[in-house]
């Protein structure tokens, strides 16, 4: 049996001179859970310090535009909603508002639709790769793992959405994966959202009632009736619902201006019509004279904010859009009472004259009637303050972002120093009111 050649002696290398590889020891880098809000992973630590940057910004954008496609859906919602309601009473008027209607509902209808049927191939195994369901793979896989991590009644709500769609359709992986998780967070604040405003997301699934699917028949399950009473006098606190109440009634909520009742008042005059010489120009259209402007109503920030329990300082507002610094938010209303009342120590707002330093003309209190605007709680360190205008035929007191406002932001705002006389600030913000005058006291 012929031998195996090996290689002359010279050309044999010798293993045992040979050194020992260096260990290189793996460097990583962990992003945190906030940067881009998804559970903390490993990425391999950058090689510059621009790349570490261009991460950073990456996950500013990513966030940045999540919150966009959230404050977009919900007001989708908000809006689909006000349609129905208008399709219902037959007061759509304009067809271009109408075939909206009708567009958006059946664009929603087909993809809930392809995802009832894609769940029912599972069932008999046949979502294999001659199922066209779906136009592409990743779509389905997106309404799968967001149907199993929610529910449909979420998903049905959610579809109605075209911004909700797209971003199904069209984003990438990274903002797709931020924006169900954002959703999960708040999924009873769209939940309640929804259904306050009347949204029609139950006919969409009724037809597929007769289907064995796991989780369908709890999404159809009917829900209390939230139209009767205004969304604003609605309060989310701790996944359950309240209505807002102070000493021992309701709150409710007015939207067209304040409350004037003639009684009240010796002259039987309401003290915010506008005075030319008094009140100056108006702050819409700068006429000199009377003019027919007003703010409109609702304001974009009346759709797009909701109520919440923030405890221990109690009912809050949170933002459920983006605002822009300067964006008049809305009108502080209530009842007009005479200077000298008394019996709102919480709610009574100091209605002064926009030109003339010091000259009260009205309280407005909101302890039973007024609008959203009434919960703002205080903050040393405010997104909004009160401002003083003229508007058409009346003066009014505004609320006026001060910075941009963030989505799921909580709404502050800053009182003054005479309201905190006899009370302790809660808002924690460093150099706060409360925790001034306590250190003043110690030194003292």
């Amino acid at each position: 049996m012929a031998e195996k050649r090996r290689a002359p002696d010279d050309h044999v290398e010798d293993l045992t001179e040979r050194p020992e590889p260096k260990k290189v020891k793996k460097v990583r880098f962990q992003l945190s859970r906030n940067e881009e809000n998804l559970p903390e992973k490993d990425i391999p630590a950058p090689h510059t310090d621009d790349e570490l940057t261009e991460r950073r910004l990456r996950a500013m954008r990513t966030r940045d535009l999540v919150h966009d496609i959230l404050a977009a859906m919900y007001y989708d919602i908000h809006q689909f909603g006000m349609l129905r309601n208008a399709l219902r009473q037959n007061r759509i008027r304009l067809f271009p508002d109408l075939n909206f209607y009708k567009m958006q509902h059946k664009e929603a209808g087909w993809l809930l639709d392809r995802a009832i049927r894609r769940e029912m191939l599972a069932k008999v195994g046949q979502t294999s790769g001659e199922d066209r369901t779906y136009p592409s793979k990743q779509e389905a896989q997106r309404v799968g793992h967001f149907i199993r991590h929610l529910n449909w009644r979420i998903f049905a709500m959610c579809a109605l959405s075209e911004a909700f769609r797209l971003a199904l359709y069209a984003e990438d992986q990274l903002v797709w994966a931020v924006l169900v998780h954002k959703i999960m967070e708040n999924r009873t604040s769209i939940d309640i959202f929804a259904q306050s405003r009347d949204l029609d997301w139950q006919g969409q699934l009724l037809k597929h009632a007769d289907k064995d699917i796991p989780g369908l028949q709890q999404a159809l399950v009917p829900m209390p009736d939230m139209t009767s009473e205004h969304f604003h006098q609605i309060v989310l606190a701790d996944g359950a619902l309240r209505k807002p109440r102070y000493d021992g009634h309701n709150q409710i909520n007015i939207d067209n201006g304040n409350k004037f009742i003639p009684s009240y008042f010796k002259d039987n005059k309401d003290p915010t019509i506008r005075v030319l010489d008094r009140d100056g120009r108006c702050d819409l259209c700068y006429a000199e004279r009377e003019c027919n402007c007003r703010l409109s109503t609702p304001t974009l920030a009346t759709c797009l904010v909701e109520l919440v329990d923030y405890p221990p300082r109690g009912i809050g507002v949170r933002a459920l859009g983006r605002f822009k610094k300067g964006d008049i938010l809305d009108e502080y209303v209530g009842e007009l009472r005479p200077v000298g009342y008394q019996e709102d120590p919480v709610y009574a707002l100091l209605h002064e004259s926009k030109m003339v330093e010091g000259e009260p003309l009205a309280l407005i209190s909101a302890k039973r009637y007024g609008n959203w605007t009434r919960f703002l709680n205080h903050s040393c360190k405010p997104s909004t303050a009160f401002l003083k205008m003229t508007v058409g035929r009346k003066t009014i007191v505004a609320v006026q972002a001060l910075r941009d406002i963030d989505m799921f932001e909580e709404i502050t705002i800053d009182y003054g120093k005479g309201y905190w006389k006899n009370r302790v600030c809660l808002c924690g913000e460093p150099g706060c009111r409360s925790q001034t005058a306590t250190e003043e006291e110690t030194e003292a």
